[in-house]
């Protein structure tokens, strides 16, 4: 792609500056008109009243203080519409465990549009679960937040491409009168996880000149599960059923033996072989016998450690009554440490073509070698770490913007050039293939077809040391980068006179370049780690677009907003150009009653990822139905047609084969899923609908009540491998048209291992496995999938002053009245709002009361989360009861510079409710719930 596109049409976009500098310049708008127009999420005309015909919630840096909230994120994951799950710091596996994002509606973070004084920001390098870009919370300075609006529907015929769920615009502090130290100091009612912040922020203003400033310190420590009672011990599994007891963290699985764990009495943890943790223990059960582990549920992750400085800039310059200067931006740097805990394969039977013979061990005849299935270990990143966190994150982000701004006759216009970016870089320890080869030592021969070796059971078995774990591990880096460039130029004012008023109008143009890059280590695209596999993605596109809004006061009761907007994409995909467009109305009987509804067509051009996405690759296991059917056939009949009966009968017996159930046959397989990006997805599309009625009634009592349907077309989708398998089983059992185009292609998608065991992987290298079950599964992306979403949102807030001082309340309540699904356009359209496998809140809630009286204040807030189904079986779940939090803060200023405020979160120290049948850490959803608990914080602000 040219890289001088951008240079060449930029002065597309300086030529309204141009026209605009040198037309006459008229007197300027009274100072009144200055006063009474402001600018509004929603929509790019200045105006006097701020609703408009859509809902905007905002939440200003003082919502902030008074409910507890320590970040843009924490602030963005209170409000009601943030109802979907995010993957979060628990999930230590996942591509993204060092980022925050914000799922509003629950249609993913992809489809909200996050802005900075209405400009985009970099996209995170790394896509969200391997698929989609979004936009990074954790990297946003909270000292520079004046407030956040939070528009809740669809956006893109303002603000273009993305805002299909929700637009987010954070503005910032300006015109900041005098200077500010704020310190901060917190802990947890258990007396870990500290929490420390120290800011400066402060602003200046000399005759034409303005100057502000932020700059923000803050560090945060990492809090493991054994920070908390909750999920410290295997003894706080929930579930009745399940085997409370020490980990095997250390196997060597054996066949045809006494016992299936082999070498732990020889090597665990032994006079001559310690172990900082690892015990010698026996398991009854399956026949396990002498085991080597200890209890892992205390060593896994809660929060990661993150260490973050920023510092935010602004400053405006007038060189006339007309015409002002402005720069602005922030540069955040920020450093994690997490838990990485890595899991060594030393062999996987379904995995490296079988079972081993190991000649040294006693088998139940009596004599000597027996078939070895597993060998793994846990390693803990106590082992080889001081601090005993083994993944470490770098990021840095920055956003800057300067342009000109002003007046020309009766309108406002602006030119300006923004830039985004965002570096990112991952480091953690796995194990790598000259490692395995290392452990295992040589091949020594064969012995029933399986190759035979001796291990090196007692390193294996050892306790590691940062020397010692070099033997068979090394460190796998991951780098990336994404970055935007903008300029843009908009005019606005008012057109001309009606009857009922002045019709306003808005133009605006943009040119934008944007790109972004992931990289891993060469070593895990050459497959040199055991089981490790990532994303590459790398790609650069330009994008254009015009738009134009009016408002028209129809009446002096009703009033016409309408938008069109005309996004161009000029790259190699087949999107090309989209027009969105938008038409809303305000109608307002009286002066306390707002009528309010608008609809706008929606659209999202694919993301970054979705098109250059090089390669993505992931290792899954799986139910193989088919061949599992197979196995079970086999069993009846002695042989099935199209198979070799000593080759299914030896994937049967090796393979997790389990035929308990009389309706699902099971034989759960590994293999590697690959997809890429693809160049010929459209642009997906939808439509947003909203209609509401605003009540004010007096200082004390006013409510809003909005409706909302959003709906997404030709949704970009990842046809993943459990869809893949299940589509591939109903192919073969009658459920699909086994000669369709969908069914051939599901079997083309599917790489089996061949009647021998043998195959070939994405490099073109020979591997094996268990015959006839699956080595690599093609996963794709389609522009097929659709999604219905409605509901309401519902406000009430007010003010009262009495004697005892002011009180002032608020309450919001979100609904979920539908959501519905398909994800391939023959499918049928499925209502999965009560469906069980839906893990979105249908209801959320929050309510605050804040009293002020003299130099002291108190606020208390209550966030309520709905009912949300069990981790039972599909069919048997049932709800577990809502979720409540209460954070209370208490403010008093000293004197005139100086304020203590005192804040407690979690005051009843709340802990996600009690399912007794999630049986793994850490007992509940992450992505739903947290395990934080109660913390305390005190915070100190002097003015000078």
């Amino acid at each position: 792609m040219n890289n001088n596109k951008l240079r060449r049409l930029s002065p597309i976009a300086m030529a309204l500056a141009v026209i605009c500098t040198n037309s006459s310049l008229a007197l300027a708008a009274q100072e009144v008109k200055k006063i009474e127009r402001v600018e509004v999420t929603s929509s790019r005309i200045k105006r006097v009243d701020i609703e408009g015909a859509i809902n905007v919630h905002t939440i200003s840096s003082s919502d902030m203080v008074r409910n507890g909230f320590d970040s843009v994120y924490d602030a963005l994951m209170g409000s009601v519409a943030a109802g979907g799950a995010v993957l979060g710091e628990v999930e230590t596996g996942s591509y993204t465990p060092g980022a925050k994002e914000l799922n509003l509606r629950g249609l993913g973070p992809e489809y909200t549009l996050i802005l900075v004084n209405g400009k985009r920001l970099a996209y995170y390098p790394m896509p969200f679960g391997g698929q989609t870009n979004f936009v990074n919370l954790d990297m946003i300075p909270t000292a520079m937040v004046e407030r956040i609006d939070i528009q809740t529907g669809g956006a893109s015929a303002i603000y273009g491409s993305d805002a299909m769920a929700g637009v987010v615009n954070i503005i910032t502090k300006k015109g900041i009168d005098g200077h500010f130290i704020d310190a901060k100091f917190g802990q947890d009612t258990y007396g870990k996880g500290d929490k420390k912040s120290l800011t400066f922020v402060g602003g200046m203003k000399k005759d034409t000149f303005t100057f502000d400033y932020a700059l923000e310190y803050k560090k945060e420590d990492a809090l493991l599960s054994s920070d908390r009672p909750y999920h410290d011990s295997v003894w706080d599994n929930p579930d009745p059923d399940s085997n409370r007891e020490v980990n095997r963290s250390i196997t060597v699985w054996a066949e045809n033996t006494e016992y299936r764990n082999q070498y732990s009495e020889q090597y665990c943890n032994t006079d001559d072989n310690p172990h900082p943790q690892a015990t010698q223990h026996f398991i009854k059960r399956s026949n396990y016998g002498p085991s080597c582990g200890w209890d892992e549920t205390g060593d896994k992750l809660l929060r990661n450690e993150s260490e973050t400085y920023s510092v935010y800039l602004n400053s405006e310059y007038e060189l006339s009554e007309t015409t002002t200067l402005f720069a602005n931006g922030f540069y955040i740097q920020q450093d994690k440490k997490g838990r990485r805990n890595p899991f060594f394969w030393g062999h996987l039977g379904s995995f490296h073509g079988g079972n081993f013979w190991d000649p040294d061990i006693q088998n139940s005849d009596g004599g000597y070698g027996a078939p070895v299935k597993y060998m793994w270990r846990v390693l803990s990143d106590d082992e080889y770490t001081d601090d005993g966190l083994g993944r470490i994150f770098n990021d840095e982000s920055m956003s800057f913007n300067f342009g000109v701004k002003g007046e020309v006759g009766e309108f406002y216009y602006s030119v300006g050039y923004s830039h985004a970016n965002y570096d990112f870089a991952d480091r953690y320890l796995s194990h790598t293939v000259a490692g395995n080869q290392f452990i295992k030592g040589e091949k020594l021969g064969e012995v029933n077809g399986m190759d035979v070796y001796r291990p090196n059971y007692k390193l294996f078995f050892a306790g590691a040391t940062p020397d010692s774990v070099m033997q068979f591990m090394d460190w796998s880096t991951y780098d990336g980068n994404s970055f935007n460039d903008s300029v843009t130029a908009d005019i606005s004012g008012d057109l001309f006179e009606l009857s009922a008023g002045a019709v306003q109008f808005s133009a605006y143009v943009e040119v934008m370049r944007e790109g972004t890059r992931a990289t891993p280590d060469d070593r895990i695209l050459n497959k040199q780690f055991v089981g490790l596999t990532g994303v590459i993605t790398d790609g650069e596109r330009d994008r254009y677009a015009a738009a134009f809004e009016f408002l028209v006061p129809i009446t002096s009761e009703l009033s016409a907003e309408a938008a069109v907007r005309y996004d161009y994409y000029d790259d190699e995909s087949q999107v090309g150009g989209a027009m969105t467009s938008q038409l809303g109305f305000t109608y307002k009987p009286t002066e306390k009653v707002v009528i309010r509804s608008a609809y706008g067509t929606t659209f999202r051009g694919p993301d970054m990822s979705s098109l250059y996405q090089g390669f993505s690759g992931n290792f899954a296991t799986l139910n193989d139905r088919i061949t599992a059917d197979a196995c079970r056939m086999l069993q009846s009949t002695q042989q099935v047609d199209g198979y070799n009966t000593d080759a299914l009968s030896h994937t049967c017996e090796t393979g997790q084969l389990d035929l308990t159930s009389a309706n699902i046959s099971s034989l759960q397989t590994g293999f590697e899923t690959l997809s890429a990006g693809d160049l010929t997805l459209k642009e997906e599309t939808g439509s947003s609908f909203t209609a509401g009625i605003v009540y004010e009634y007096a200082d004390e009592l006013s409510f809003n009540i909005d409706f909302y349907s959003i709906k997404i077309k030709d949704k970009i989708k990842r046809l993943d491998s459990s869809y893949i398998l299940d589509k591939l089983w109903l192919c073969e059992n009658g459920g699909e048209n086994s000669d369709s185009e969908l069914c051939g292609n599901m079997r083309e998608r599917v790489k089996r291992y061949d009647e021998n065991g043998q195959g070939i992987d994405r490099l073109g290298n020979a591997i094996s496995g268990l015959a006839y079950t699956p080595h690599t599964i093609q996963e794709g992306y389609i522009n097929a999938a659709e999604r219905q979403d409605a509901g309401i949102d519902l406000g009430i807030r007010g003010t009262f002053d009495t004697v005892l001082g002011t009180f002032r309340y608020k309450a919001d309540y979100n609904r979920v009245l539908k959501k519905k699904e398909r994800i391939r356009a023959e499918d049928p359209l499925v209502d999965i709002l009560d469906d069980q496998n839906n893990r979105d809140f249908k209801e959320l809630g929050s309510l605050s009361a804040t009293w002020e009286s003299g130099d002291t204040s108190v606020s208390w807030l209550m966030l309520y989360k709905g009912k949300m189904w069990n981790n039972a079986v599909y069919g048997e779940r049932q709800k577990l009861p809502a979720w409540i939090k209460h954070n209370v803060t208490l403010g008093h200023h000293i004197n005139d510079d100086t304020r203590l405020i005192f804040t407690v979160k979690n005051l009843l120290n709340a802990m996600p409710p009690q399912d007794e049948t999630f049986s793994n850490y850490p007992f509940y959803h992450g992505g739903r719930y947290d395990s934080i608990g109660r913390e305390f914080s005190a915070r100190l602000t002097y003015q000078f």
